[in-house]
C-alpha cells in the first residue's frame, strides 16, 4: 500500500512538471504581434526572386517604363547606356515572353527619368541627359512628342499612379541637394504641387498602397537616407512612418502580398547591394526578406497582370541586360 501511494504521488509529480513546461506554448502563440504580423520566415518560403529565362535587347539602366492595358506588354524609353550615354531607344516589351519589338524613338534622350501612361498613351518624364530636362514626351501614332512641363527641371525622380493621377516625388534639379515637392497630373501637360516630403530625397523607391504613396529611402547631397515616408494623397499629408535597417537609395520596391519589398540599392555611391527587407505599412516594422540573386541598383520596375514584378536592367554596378522576377 505504501508502495502504491508512492507511485501515485511520482505520477501527480511528474505531471506537474509537463504542465509547467508546456503551458507557455498557447501564450506565446496567441500573442498580438504574432498573430497581426506574420513570421517572414513563412512569406520567405513562398516569396521567388530569380532571373527571368529572357533578357532585354541591351543593357540599360535608370530607363522610363510605361504599364501596357493589361495585355503583359510594357513600353521601355530611355534610359542610361554603357559609356554613360542617355538613350533614345524605345521598344515594346512582352513580359510573357521577353520578345522586343522597336517603336520610334524619344525627341529627348534622357535617363534618370520615370513613366506612366495617360489615356493610353505612354509618357515620359522629365530626366536629365547633360543636363536636368523638365520636358514631358508622350508617345503617339506616328513619333514622340512634347506635351508638357514640369514646374522646373528634375531628374533622378519617382512616379506612381493613383487612378487617373500620376505623381512625382523627390528628383534633382542640378542646385538643390534633393527636391521636397510632390507633383500631381491626369493629363500630363498640367503639373500641380500636392505635398512636400519630409525628407527631400533624389533616387528613392516608391510604391503605391490604396491612396497612400510611400516613399522609401534615397539620396540626398551624395548620402543614402533610411527614412520611410508616406504620403495620404486624399489629404497631402507627408511624414515620416520609419526607418530602414540601413540608409540605401537607387533600391526597387513592390507590394507583394500586402507588405512592401524593398530590393537592392546602393549604400554608397559605389557600393551596390542585394539584400532585401519587408515592411509592414500597418506598423512600418522592416524585417529581413528573400534578397536578390546579385546586387542590383536602378532597374526599373514594373508588374505584369499575373502579379510577377519584373526589375527590368540596371546596374550591378554596370549596366546590365538581365531581367529578375518577383512573385509570391
Amino acid at each position: 500500500m505504501r508502495r502504491l501511494t508512492i507511485l501515485l504521488v511520482v505520477a501527480l509529480v511528474a505531471t506537474g512538471c509537463t504542465a509547467t513546461t508546456s503551458a507557455p506554448r498557447p501564450r506565446a502563440a496567441s500573442t498580438p504581434s504574432t498573430s497581426a504580423t506574420p513570421p517572414p520566415r513563412a512569406v520567405q518560403h513562398h516569396l521567388v526572386v530569380r532571373r527571368a529565362p529572357w533578357r532585354l535587347p541591351h543593357p540599360i539602366a535608370r530607363e522610363a517604363v510605361a504599364a501596357g492595358q493589361g495585355d503583359g506588354a510594357v513600353v521601355v524609353a530611355g534610359g542610361l547606356l554603357p559609356g554613360d550615354s542617355s538613350a533614345t531607344t524605345v521598344y515594346r516589351l512582352d513580359l510573357r515572353t521577353g520578345r522586343a519589338t522597336p517603336l520610334p524613338s524619344l525627341g529627348t534622350a534622357v535617363h534618370d527619368t520615370a513613366g506612366t501612361t495617360v489615356a493610353g498613351h505612354a509618357l515620359v518624364i522629365g530626366g536629365g541627359n547633360s543636363a536636368e530636362q523638365g520636358v514631358v514626351q508622350r508617345q503617339g501614332r506616328h513619333g514622340w512628342r512634347v506635351v508638357g512641363h514640369l514646374p522646373g527641371p528634375r531628374s533622378d525622380l519617382s512616379s506612381a499612379k493613383i487612378g487617373a493621377t500620376t505623381y512625382v516625388a523627390g528628383g534633382y534639379d542640378g542646385t538643390s541637394p534633393a527636391l521636397p515637392d510632390v507633383l500631381a497630373s491626369t493629363d500630363g501637360r498640367r503639373w500641380r504641387t500636392v505635398a512636400r516630403l519630409q525628407v527631400p530625397v533624389r533616387y528613392a523607391a516608391t510604391v503605391v498602397l490604396g491612396h497612400d504613396l510611400w516613399v522609401l529611402g534615397g539620396e540626398r547631397d551624395g548620402a543614402m537616407v533610411d527614412a520611410v515616408q508616406r504620403l495620404d494623397t486624399t489629404t497631402g499629408r507627408s511624414r515620416v512612418v520609419g526607418h530602414l535597417r540601413r540608409p540605401v537609395g537607387h533600391a526597387m520596391a513592390a507590394v507583394v502580398g500586402g507588405r512592401i519589398l524593398l530590393l537592392g540599392g546602393r549604400r554608397s555611391t559605389d557600393h551596390v547591394v542585394s539584400r532585401g527587407w519587408w515592411v509592414d505599412p500597418a506598423t512600418s516594422r522592416v524585417t529581413r526578406a528573400r534578397g536578390l540573386p546579385g546586387p542590383l541598383a536602378d532597374a526599373a520596375v514594373v508588374t505584369g497582370p499575373d502579379g510577377t514584378t519584373y526589375l527590368l536592367g540596371g546596374e550591378t554596378p554596370t549596366e546590365t541586360r538581365d531581367v529578375v522576377e518577383v512573385k509570391d
